[in-house]
């Protein structure tokens, strides 16, 4: 037969030598790509190693710090991370918290818990990681300014200032403070007019209601009043803290913002509760209720 002849003929021999080069070949470059891929993946793994090693060095020096060390410090509660113990109020929900929570981060300011919570009758209504935020109560005091004889009506004092959270805006404000351990309400808002009015003394203090800053997450009670019948006094400005507080204990601190006390009419007042000119929302809360009280007075 003519076909096998010719394939075991020269010819035959010549392929066999050809496909074995194209082997050898192939054998090369297979060999040259596993190289390229071993020296990629031992690139990689020193790169990671370098990397884990700076963070470690980097971390152990973040961590020699104060307030680092502050925050991971074991508290009297026992709290995850703590930057200094909170004493302000601690709140669980009769029939609603199971157990005592887990405290996650606190400082004297506040302190932020996971609470179990049942909300329901069967355990598919348990929830594991509810977040409540624990913070003192606080005061508003929306203060109404000694009358003079160039007043035509009653005037308000107020507050136009920024705060960190405001977006870089202007707002108007009440009084506002940090009911310190140990105060009632009133006591507290008193000491905060005097304090931030340089000693002005209010006779009359309109109780307005208390109220949940958040219904789901906490964050403390805010205790709303209307001063009015105030005026100056020589004794008890800026200067002259209670001397039966503990500075150490005292949880507010004079605002470190820029404060300019301004004083409005009650028709300005209206305008300017009308038009949210007072951002934070127990400031208009405050002043709501105040202008519903003078009006029915």
């Amino acid at each position: 037969n003519y076909s096998i002849r010719w394939f075991d003929g020269p010819w035959t021999t010549k392929m066999k030598r050809k496909r074995g080069r194209n082997m050898r070949t192939r054998f090369y470059q297979l060999s040259t790509m596993w190289h390229r891929i071993m020296s990629t993946s031992r690139f990689k793994l020193i790169s990671i190693s370098a990397i884990f090693v700076l963070s470690v060095i980097y971390f152990l020096s973040v961590f020699q710090s104060p307030a680092t060390s502050r925050a991971f410090s074991k508290s009297t509660n026992n709290c995850l991370v703590s930057f200094g113990e909170y004493n302000g109020p601690r709140y669980k929900s009769p029939g609603q918290t199971i157990g005592e929570g887990k405290c996650l981060v606190e400082s004297k300011w506040m302190r932020v818990m996971q609470h179990t919570v049942n909300l329901g009758s069967d355990a598919k209504n348990l929830i594991d990681d509810w977040l409540f935020v624990d913070y003192h109560d606080r005061i508003n005091v929306l203060v109404q300014a000694p009358h003079t004889s160039t007043m035509d009506g009653p005037h308000f004092l107020v507050f136009k200032q920024s705060k960190y959270a405001l977006e870089g805006r202007d707002s108007l404000a009440v009084i506002g403070g940090i009911i310190e351990p140990g105060e009632d309400p009133e006591t507290a808002a008193r000491r905060e007019v005097n304090e931030e009015m340089d000693g002005l003394v209010c006779d009359t203090l309109e109780f307005l209601g208390r109220y949940r800053t958040d219904v789901n997450r906490g964050i403390g009670w805010v205790n709303g009043f209307l001063a009015k019948d105030c005026e100056s006094s020589a004794v008890g400005d800026r200067g002259d803290k209670d001397e039966s507080r503990n500075g150490a204990d005292e949880v507010g601190k004079p605002d470190t913002e820029r404060q300019d006390l301004v004083s409005i009419s009650l028709g300005e007042l209206k305008k300017n509760a009308r038009e949210g000119k007072f951002l934070e929302v127990q400031w208009s809360n405050t002043v709501a209720l105040a202008l519903l009280h003078i009006e029915d007075s």
